[in-house]
């Protein structure tokens, strides 16, 4: 902006990108913002140029959080995340790396974010930042050796993947119903009837979306 000469220049440019193509979601993207430790990062001056760029007329429909964290601290990223929220525009870590040394230590520190991020409602997602031993943007961050072995870090994560998919299993009430509590996503429903015949089902159930996922048997 300095160089330009205009303070309004970055509202210009997303008024001007999205006049010349209104599909792209365009994002702010800064760093530093959820470690707590940037008086020049702070969740509050993130809100308030975002805050900013909307009075200026800017569709702002994405917050960047880079997500290049160490030592991070579970309490300092969710403060930052509530802050952040009250601007009602989604969030998502866009450049996740988190380097130690210590592998173990590593996993751990990965752990505090992907957990605090996963939990909150305003998070829509999460991007990594490499993941592979030798092509990381900064050194001690990897998940994969270079010969391909799945360290402590990398395993962890593959656990909460397996932690965070839904796998319910019962029988349909009188009604026809079965009922249970399972996170957001795609669901592949299989139903084995009294004749032995089975059904599958594909569903994608949305955040917010309480419509019930139905399985036509009419014809099992």
């Amino acid at each position: 902006r300095d160089r330009l000469g205009d303070e309004d220049v970055p509202a210009y440019m997303f008024k001007e990108v999205a006049r010349l193509d209104p599909e792209p979601v365009l994002f702010v993207n800064d760093y530093n913002v959820e470690c707590g430790n940037d008086p020049n990062a702070t969740p509050e001056k993130y809100a308030e140029q975002v805050a900013w760029l909307q009075s200026c007329g800017a569709v702002v429909r994405g917050i960047g959080l880079q997500g290049h964290v160490q030592n991070p601290v579970g309490e300092v990223i969710c403060a930052a995340l509530d802050r952040l929220a009250k601007t009602g525009v989604p969030i998502w870590f866009t450049e996740l790396d988190v380097p130690e040394y210590d592998v173990g230590l590593r996993a751990k520190d990965l752990e505090v974010v992907l957990r605090e991020a996963y939990a909150h409602p305003a998070v829509e997602g999460i991007v990594f930042w490499g993941f592979m031993q030798g092509t990381m943007w900064r050194q001690n961050a990897w998940l994969v050796d270079a010969d391909g072995t799945v360290n402590e870090a990398g395993q962890m994560f593959l656990n909460l993947q397996k932690e965070w998919k839904t796998d319910a299993r019962g029988n349909f009430d009188g009604d026809g119903n079965f009922k249970f509590r399972g996170f957001y996503g795609r669901y592949v429903v299989e139903v084995t009837t009294a004749k032995r015949k089975q059904m599958l089902n594909t569903s994608t159930v949305e955040k917010g979306d309480n419509t019930p996922v139905v399985v036509d048997l009419a014809d099992a």
